[in-house]
Order: C-alpha cells, then structure tokens, then sequence
C-alpha cells in the first residue's frame, strides 16, 4: 500500500514538472510576441512623424531590437520570463530556413556561387589576421582565437563554437560578445545610410551588410532595414558563413594547439572530422530543402506569398527576443582595448567589404 502511495506521488511529482516545463516559457513568449507586435504597428506611424524619421531607415526589426533593449536596460527583464526569451535562435533559424521559398535551385546557385568565394577570402584572411594581432598585443590564444570567431565568422554563435575548442574562459567569451555587440549595434543603423549614400543595390548591400556585420541576427535585421530582397540575400551570405565554420573552428584550434600544450592534447585526442560535423549548421539543410521544393513547384504563389509572411514574423519575433536579453553592462566589461580592436577590424573588414561589392557585384 505505501509502493502504491509513493508510486502515485512520484506520479503527480512528475506531471505537475512536466506541466511546468510546458507553461514556463509562455510568459517570456508572450512578453517578446507584445513587443514584435507593438514595433510592427508603431513603426509605419514613427516613420510618418517627420521626413527625418523617414532618413533613419528604420524597420519594425531594428524598432524590436531597439525597444526590447530599453526594456532589459531601464525596467529589467523579471526571471518569470527568462524560459521564454530563450528562442530567438531558434526563432531566426527558422526564419532562414523558410527563406527558402523565395529563391530557385538556379538563383542560389547564382547568388551562393558569389557568395561563398567573398565569404571564403574574408573569413579565413580575417581570421588569421585577428590570430595575428592578438599575439602581437600579449593577448592569450583563447581570447585571440574567440575574437578571431567572432568578428570573422558570424558573432556570438562563432564564438560559443570555437570555446570549448580552445578551452576559452568565460571571461573571453564575455569580452569577445562585447566586442561583436557594440560594433553590431551601430552597424545596424550606419550600414542602411552607407548604402544609400553608395546607391547600392539589393544585391549588393546584402553582400555588404553579409560579409561587413559581424553577428548573424544583425546581419538580417540590417539587411532587411534597406530592403526586403537585400535582407533575403544577407540571409544567403549569412548560410554561407556559417557553413564555412567549422573549418574555421578547426583552423583556429590547430592554430591555439601550437601554442596551448593542453589544446594540442585535446585536438589530438578528437578526430578532426568530428570537429567539423558537430559544427555543422544543420538547419542549412532545411533551407535548401525548402529552394527544391519552391523549385520543383510543390510551392504555389499564394502558399509562397503565406511562407514569405511566416518568414517576416520569425524574424520579428526572433529579434524581438535579442533585444530583450541584450545587456549593455555586458557591452562594457571589452573596455577601452576591445572596443578598440574590434572596431578597427572591423571596420576595415566593412570597408573591404563595400570595395568588392562596389567592385565585382551588379
């Protein structure tokens, strides 16, 4: 009789913590979808204000990034809604994938052919140039290999990659996700202007803001400020850098291992194949499933036009919930030097950047 007594107990203990673990990120949810929702109402009637307003180029996704920021800084962000601000990677994720719809087999191959040769130049050339400079400053190859990541590849992602590779500290991944954060956030609003100012095209600045923003949420949200078609050809150049990352992941810790004893012992000790498939962005594979589906016709125009919406709305709310977990006491623990560092590289990679654009893209 007391089995079957405990038995039950353990029972009730078990539903009642599953129907917690199910309820708990509803607050958080609806707290993030409040706030896509208001950005997506208010933002029409902020740009009719005045023709200045209509200058700064905002979009509903830098509007949700900019008043979940004033939230998380001002009010605070109550742990009740924590669980459920935890999607904005998944929430983007899935936004990318969707993506699919809007390109054919033949125009990814078009715009992915283009974009993964300027990825490739840049990504590997800025990565072992921050490697450089890192030495060059004392820095120790954790830090020098997360900032590499971090500002070569596609931000905060790259470098929660490359940490457990390195055997980083918290400390460099918390200094390195200052570094991306503070260029990111201005990116957002000085690359829109960049290029109007440069009169480029939807290709093109998707190709800028791809290769010369450092954070992957960033990129999209910048992307889609100037323009629908140049945020979906961000999105590309965006597939392409995280596909190049775990070669790059691997090339930098064969990089520490030369100088990290306790590295090298690691990364003999796992096969480098390995290393490269658990990188692997695996959701790149759901957005190409969805370019063959669109190309094969499986896709009609209105289910295109409905995918394209859902699209927009991941995005929204995915950026929505960044902004509500973007501290700016975590801008500030780069200080001074890394403030420095990051916005010298990458500025000069931006620069770089909107050369080969202007250059060698129509």
């Amino acid at each position: 009789m007391q089995d079957t007594t405990q038995g039950g107990l353990m029972s009730q203990t078990q539903e009642a913590s599953f129907v917690q673990k199910i309820l708990s990120p509803l607050p958080g949810i609806l707290l993030l979808t409040s706030v896509a929702v208001f950005s997506w109402f208010i933002t029409p009637k902020l740009i009719g204000l005045h023709p200045f307003m209509k200058s700064l180029n905002l979009s509903d996704f830098i509007i949700a990034i900019i008043i979940g920021m004033i939230i998380c800084n001002t009010v605070g962000i109550h742990p009740l809604f924590k669980d459920g601000l935890k999607f904005s990677t998944t929430l983007t994720k899935t936004g990318i994938v969707v993506m699919g719809c809007k390109y054919s087999f033949a125009g990814l191959v078009k715009t992915g052919s283009e974009a993964i040769i300027i990825i490739a130049v840049f990504l590997f050339s800025s990565a072992i140039i921050l490697m450089w400079l890192s030495r060059r400053l004392g820095m120790s190859p954790s830090l020098g290999a997360c900032l590499a990541a971090g500002l070569s590849i596609c931000g905060v992602s790259a470098c929660v990659a490359i940490a457990p590779a390195v055997r980083a500290k918290n400390e460099d991944i918390a200094y390195t996700i200052a570094v991306v954060l503070m260029f990111g956030l201005l990116a957002l609003f000085v690359f829109p202007f960049i290029g109007r100012w440069f009169d480029l095209s939807a290709n093109q600045f998707g190709a800028f803001a791809g290769v010369g923003i450092v954070n992957s949420a960033q990129v999209l949200a910048a992307g889609f400020a100037f323009s629908n078609d140049a945020g979906v050809v961000a999105g590309v150049y965006n597939i392409g850098r995280v596909i190049c990352l775990p070669l790059v992941v691997l090339m930098l810790a064969i990089m520490v291992a030369a100088e990290d004893a306790g590295v090298q012992s690691q990364l003999a000790n796992t096969s480098k194949m390995r290393i490269i498939i658990d990188k692997f962005p695996v959701f790149v594979l759901g957005f190409i499933a969805v370019v063959l589906l669109n190309t094969f016709g499986f896709l009609s125009k209105p289910e295109a036009r409905m995918a394209g919406h859902f699209m927009n709305w991941c995005f929204l709310l995915g950026f929505s919930s960044i902004g509500l977990t973007t501290h700016l006491r975590d801008i500030r623990a780069a200080g001074f030097s890394g403030a420095f560092i990051g916005f010298c590289v990458a500025s000069v990679k931006a620069a770089l950047a909107l050369i080969v654009v202007l250059t060698f893209l129509k």
